[in-house]
This record gives structure tokens, sequence and C-alpha cells, in this order.
């Protein structure tokens, strides 16, 4: 069973890239990634000055993590030092650069080339900070910003994109016609981890970049319509922490994946446990490649005008006298009770088949039947 790709023309041993972040700032820190089996690292996002470091930058809330870092706090000649470092074996490089104009990108595109970057990830937003801000919702301007790149250097190219930009088919035309070989989707989500109503103070002193698991849904539903909207190849990102996750994204079109603030909360070892569980599940279900199940669910995705009108109704598929009464509770049509002994029981009549029981019910009591 192989776990081998291709994106942008490199081949990759497997799906697994490391995303730019606190965790790739550094020499030291990417090889770590390297060493547990990460098919790319992407460092962290380098820039003509170095970003000064924030303390604290760091805010956790659950399983969401908020990252007020912009860039690197490396110097561009501190990075070429770090980078002569590395022992990547099997394992490409991608520079991830920022400029605050076309020259500007040229000139770090042909730096990091230099420096052995197999490939280069332009970051066009950040969640905090304002700089920039207008290369990310107009398309005219984000051509010659990626073309200005494109052009300089002979490695392939692609841009990580904020949801916004992946968004808009327009923004993505100007992407690929300005040569770039794929896109990363999506960047951090601008969040705040909420406010002390005792002092009526924010957590954070300003907006972040929100990550982790509650954004993966969104991920999801940005890497399929990307797939509707664009050629380019897709490496997607968000929410990203178990070979799950990994499948979830492949088989709506993306070629591969990014892992990020799974990295912050639960080490480097999460790419070798990914790599791991992708090497037994594959060969269990069939597949003889990654490459095999990519794009498999898109057919089961249809617009909203053509869903099947039929009416559904709830079932109950055996009894229930469980006290959590979540169905009773989450049922806008009162077509669900519980009667004198105890038990739980559905009105038909009344049910309007929207599954919210069905979804909801942790043991699984409820089914939905066609009308």
């Amino acid at each position: 069973m192989s776990k081998a790709i291709e994106f942008m023309g490199m081949q990759l041993k497997n799906p697994i890239l490391v995303g730019a972040g606190p965790w790739s700032r550094n020499g030291e820190a990417m090889q770590r990634s390297i060493d547990a089996g990460a098919a790319a690292v992407c460092t962290k996002t380098i820039t003509l000055e170095a970003t000064p470091r924030v303390c604290p930058r760091l805010y956790l809330d659950g399983d969401s993590l908020f990252n007020t870092t912009l860039h690197s706090e490396l110097h561009l000649e501190q990075w070429e030092s770090e980078l002569e470092t590395l022992k990547k074996g099997d394992c490409k490089l991608i520079c991830s650069i920022w400029g605050s104009s076309p020259s500007e990108l040229s000139y770090l595109a042909t730096r990091v080339e230099r420096m052995g970057a197999d490939a280069i990830e332009i970051s066009i937003s950040a969640p905090v900070g304002s700089r920039n801000q207008y290369i990310y919702s107009h398309s005219p301007d984000i051509r010659g910003f990626v073309e200005a790149a494109v052009k300089a250097v002979q490695i392939p190219v692609m841009v990580k994109l904020s949801y916004e930009a992946a968004a808009s088919p327009e923004f993505l035309s100007a992407i690929a016609d300005a040569g770039a070989a794929g896109v990363s989707a999506i960047d951090a989500m601008r969040g705040l981890s909420g406010i002390d109503i005792e002092t009526c103070r924010a957590r954070m002193p300003a907006y972040g970049g929100y990550t982790g698991k509650h954004i993966h849904a969104i991920a999801l539903a940005v890497t399929a319509s990307l797939r509707q909207y664009t050629p380019m190849q897709i490496c997607s990102v968000g929410g990203i922490g178990s070979y799950e996750d990994v499948l979830e994204f492949l088989m709506l079109g993306a070629t591969c994946v990014q892992l990020a603030s799974a990295i912050q909360l639960h080490g480097h070892g999460v790419i070798s446990r990914i790599l791991s569980d992708l090497d037994a599940w594959l060969p269990a279900h069939g597949y003889s490649s990654a490459g095999d199940v990519c794009g498999a669910a898109l057919k089961t995705l249809v617009p909203f005008e053509d869903i099947n009108p039929r009416p559904l109704r709830a079932a109950l598929q055996s009894a229930c006298r469980e006290d959590c009464g979540l169905c009773i509770e989450g049922c806008l049509y009162d077509a669900i009770n519980r009667g004198a002994d105890g038990e739980i029981a559905l009105d038909s009549s009344r049910c309007a088949g929207c599954g919210f029981c069905a979804a909801r019910c942790p043991k699984h009591r409820f089914s939905l039947e066609w009308a």
C-alpha cells in the first residue's frame, strides 16, 4: 500500500504536511516534524523584517487555539542559517513568505529558493494586523503579487487562502492565471477567546488566529467548494488531528493536508500516529494508495435545490426510557414526549422529518424513513 502522492509536481511520500506556525519556528522545530515522518514542512512565515515576539501569544479554550503570533521573529539571514541545519532526507521544504509589495515577494521567493526550498507558500492574510488587507479581497492586486513570485523562481508556488478568499471564484481565477500551482486553505480564522465578564476585559489583547477542531467543519466545506471552483490542487488545513480527519479532506478533493495546531496540542508524535493509522485503514478498506480515496465523497454532495424533497419521518428503532430527554427538548414540532409509563413516545403525525432527534440521540434510537 502506497501513501505517496503528487502535489504541484512534487512527489511526496505521504499526504501529511506540516503547516506554517510556531511548530516550524526554526530548524530544530522543523526537524522534529521531518523525523516524525511528515512529507513536507512549511516554515513559519518569512518576511523581510523580523516580527517582534509578543508575550503571551497563545490562548487556549478547550481544543480551540488562539494565536496572536503574526510572522517569524527571525531575520532572513537567520533563516538561511536555520535551513542549513536541516536533514531533509525525502521530506520536502516549503517556505512560507509574506511581502508588502510584488517586488518584496519576488525578492523573498528568489532568496528562499536559493536557500533550498522545494516550493513556496505565499501568505496573503493574517488574522491579526491590518497590513495588505486589500490584496486578499481584490483579484487584480493578488494576481500581481502572485505573478511576481511565480516568475522569480523555478519551483512551484501555492497561495494560502483566508476563508473569504477561498469563497471567491474570481479571486481563485486570478491566482490560477498568475501561475500558482496550488492553494492551501483555510488560514486561521479571526477570533477572540472571550470576555471576562467580571472585569469587563477581553481575555486577549488583540484578534488572534482561531484554529483547532472547531473550524474543521468550515474547512471541509471550503475544500469541497474549492474543488468545484478551481483546477488547482488543494492542500487542506483546519482542525486536522486524526487519520479520519485526513481521509475526510481527501475524499472531498484535497490532494494533501497540513497539520497545524494539532502539533501544538499533542506534540510531533501526532504525525507518526496518523501515518500509522492510515497504513492500517487504507488496505483494510480495499485501497491500494492514498490517491484512490481523493474526491470519493464529492458525488454525494448536491446543490440545495437538487435535494430530494420527498418527506421523511422519524421512527423509533427500540423502546427507550432514558432520562436524558434530549429528543424531547430538541423537537420543535412537539412530536416526541414521555408517556405515563416513562417511555419515549413519537407522534408521527406531528413529525416534520427534520432529523434532529436522529442526529442528537446518544443511543441512536431514532432513524429517518420515507413518509
